[in-house]
């Protein structure tokens, strides 16, 4: 996924893109530490690796707190993909680790099966066909009642809960939780639609489902506010996650601004500095 937005995204910004041992056939954010030496980690979905963002917020905790940061964002990752054994080794090894609260597209339920690799795609239990948790939701609103979706929302919640209350409990190293997104945490799910049901990133999670597992981290930090959104990008075709208008101007609508990076960054760095000096 990150390999495709460099491809989309050059030669308007260059995320440095490097292999992380272990942990194939990904590439993350650089510069990547030297793994030998203490470390800090900030693992999340494509908002911490940084897209469309020179300076993302774990770059800047990194300079801030004088610890390399390792950039473990990786678009459409979910709590599974966190809890592998290669990348759970590399969180267990650092010396603090933030927690970008995932999308909660990345879960499963009883009519899709997302335990492979974690990420936003899955195999539909029905046909037995891979797709992503969009489609599978398009497809179940085309065939079922409000009331099945509604079950299966909430399985996908509670499943999404039990795995991100387990890597909380597998990460020995101290521990922070972020919220990053345009809203706030709760919301009222409309069943009209996919975006309905979901709404903004992180889709799906609301207040009850976060108060779930939010605890079981010893800080949280909270950053819900769309601070610089739209954020114009350039002039060109366009690009996934983007809008263009009749002037050929391309906008981000969908992916946390630079002034939300630099948001989650002050929030984060005296919450991480306590949590480094305990």
């Amino acid at each position: 996924m990150s390999a495709s937005y460099q491809e989309l995204d050059a030669p308007h910004f260059d995320y440095d893109l490097q292999p992380v041992p272990g942990i194939n056939p990904h590439l993350f954010r650089g510069p990547i530490p030297d793994l030998s030496q203490p470390y800090m980690a900030c693992i999340g979905g494509a908002q911490s690796m940084g897209r469309f963002v020179a300076n993302p917020f774990p770059a800047q905790l990194g300079t801030a707190l004088d610890v390399p940061c390792l950039n473990l964002g990786l678009g459409g990752a979910g709590p599974r993909f966190a809890l592998q054994p290669a990348v759970l080794a590399l969180l267990q090894r650092a010396q603090l680790v933030v927690v970008q609260v995932f999308a909660g597209r990345s879960a499963s339920n009883s009519r899709y099966d997302n335990t492979v690799d974690g990420r936003n795609s899955g195999r539909c239990v029905r046909t037995g066909k891979t797709k992503r948790f969009e489609d599978f939701l398009t497809d179940l609103m085309q065939r079922e009642d409000e009331p099945l979706l509604r079950r299966t929302v909430q399985e996908t919640r509670e499943d999404y809960a039990y795995s991100m209350n387990e890597l909380a409990g597998a990460i020995t190293a101290p521990k922070a939780l972020l919220w990053l997104s345009r809203r706030k945490p709760d919301y009222t799910p409309n069943y009209d639609s996919v975006f309905g049901i979901g709404s903004h990133y992180p889709q799906l999670l609301d207040a009850s489902t976060l108060d779930s597992f939010r605890g079981a981290f010893d800080a949280y930090a909270e950053c819900a506010k769309p601070l610089g959104v739209p954020q114009a990008l350039w002039h060109g075709d366009q690009v996934d996650a983007t809008s263009c208008d009749e002037h050929g101007q391309l906008w981000n609508w969908y992916y946390p601004t630079p002034q939300m990076h630099d948001d989650a960054a002050a929030k984060l760095t005296p919450i991480c500095r306590e949590l480094l000096q305990r």
